[in-house]
């Protein structure tokens, strides 16, 4: 190439590549002597003004993940992006010379990542990034940097009919499939990406080509089901947020597997929106889940339903010690008698506060961990409102969804965002051990979250 001196201070040094839409170049800032990257994109090519956003998008975000824009220059040929030149390789080259990457260093970058998409969703005005794949990103050192906004949108932009351009293989289904666009589309790209650096092979074709995680032999039961649910095909039973997912990540990092200090406990207070909607219930198959984790539990009736002593009436020579009663090997207590005892032998106190009213709410409200129970039927969902209302301020509680399908579970997450909120499944027994995946799987991601902020 001759040399060329691009507006009167950038000699171009080489062409380092291109992609459909542009050609990035090198150039050397003559008066400060430094590198610089040009992405030049062509005002010809129909895709011009899809690919200029990128760059109205890139200005307004500062993130050690994110190259730095320093200029925008434009001609009557095109536009001319300069940007922070990065010394590296691609995440596709890093990770196939290596094959695969250990565990610790996935992790690493996983979280790198979390953070990198979780400031892009909570910025002032949110970015929807959508093209997460290997080539889009750049290793330099030990640290991660996106090079490729062309696909990425403002959130306040998505409309039915918006079209979007992720890469097939890489981008969550619904960009193709007509369902609804959100961050949670994001949290499907970091599963990829997380399945990439797992087994080392890319992926560019359907989903249904993708080897199940589950026969993936280098890589921990736990990171595997975190990249399962970050790949589920219907978004609403991936994780919330992205926040939710980083934790999950530096739990494995951190080694936490449910410790609790000795001499403490966490107490969860259990509550409801309407009489009958599961709280009891929910209650003893958590404590049953737990216990099967040789976590130590107390149920305490916490309402005046006086289910406890309806069950006592059913079974014959039960034996009580200041006031618990086992049942099913669950310590159970009812309120008035829990108000004088000693809890502190107890890893869990699960306090069942039947439906949330104001004459209960200051003393739910005091529990570390907090669980709603909602309805989303049509007769159900004044009741769900008024619940809310009596907590709208408080950001720290799990909501769980009782009685819906899928489609029901999905439309009341559209009004929950940034909410953690599961789907309950059917478990006809409490006391039974969980013997589908479906149950297992819910319980423990509702122990994650019960046990993520309250452990030192």
């Amino acid at each position: 190439m001759q040399e060329e001196i691009w507006f009167g201070k950038y000699r171009i040094q080489k062409l380092l590549g291109q992609g459909g839409t542009a050609k990035v170049y090198l150039a050397e800032h003559i008066k400060l002597n430094s590198f610089r990257a040009i992405k030049y994109i062509s005002k010809h090519h129909p895709l011009y003004k899809l690919q200029l956003k990128e760059a109205q998008i890139l200005k307004d975000l500062k993130h050690s993940c994110i190259p730095i824009i320093y200029d925008i220059e434009e001609d009557e040929e095109g536009s001319y992006i300069i940007e922070q030149y990065l010394e590296g390789v691609t995440l596709k080259d890093y990770v196939m010379e290596r094959n695969t990457l250990s565990e610790d260093m996935i992790i690493c970058f996983a979280l790198q990542l979390c953070d990198l998409i979780h400031y892009l969703h909570s910025v002032k005005r949110p970015v929807l990034y959508l093209d997460l794949k290997p080539e889009n990103i750049m290793v330099t050192g030990k640290t991660l940097m996106l090079i490729d906004f062309g696909s990425a949108i403002y959130r306040d932009e998505i409309k039915s009919k918006t079209k979007f351009y992720g890469t097939i293989g890489y981008a969550a289904p619904e960009l193709y499939n007509n369902h609804p666009v959100d961050e949670k589309s994001d949290i499907y790209g970091i599963g990829m990406l997380l399945y990439f650096m797992v087994t080392g092979k890319l992926s560019y074709k359907s989903r249904e080509d993708i080897k199940h995680i589950d026969y993936i032999s280098n890589c921990s039961k736990k990171l595997k089901h975190i990249i399962s649910r970050c790949l589920r095909y219907n978004s609403s039973q991936r994780y919330t947020c992205v926040s939710q997912l980083q934790k999950h990540l530096s739990a494995i990092m951190n080694n936490k597997n449910y410790k609790v200090m000795k001499g403490s406990s966490i107490e969860i207070g259990i509550a409801g929106s309407q009489p009958r909607i599961g709280t009891t219930h929910l209650s003893f198959s958590l404590c049953t889940y737990l216990i099967q984790k040789n976590i130590s539990c107390l149920y305490i009736e916490y309402n005046k339903s006086r289910c406890l002593w309806k069950i006592q009436k059913r079974y014959f020579n039960l034996k009580k010690n200041k006031g618990v009663v086992k049942i099913n090997s669950i310590p159970m207590v009812n309120m008035d008698y829990a108000q004088v005892m000693d809890l502190s032998k107890y890893n869990i106190i699960v306090k069942d506060y039947g439906s949330l009213d104001s004459d209960n709410k200051e003393e739910y409200l005091k529990s570390q961990v907090k669980i709603l129970l909602l309805g989303a039927k049509d007769w159900e969902l004044g009741f769900s409102e008024e619940a809310l209302k009596l907590i709208t301020e408080y950001k720290d509680i799990i909501f769980l969804f009782n009685y819906v399908d899928t489609r029901q579970f999905g439309q009341a997450q559209k009004s929950m965002i940034f909410r953690n909120c599961l789907r309950i499944p059917y478990e006809p027994n409490p006391f039974a051990k969980f013997k589908d995946k479906v149950s297992h799987d819910f319980f423990k991601e509702l122990a994650d979250l019960c046990f993520e902020g309250v452990i030192s």
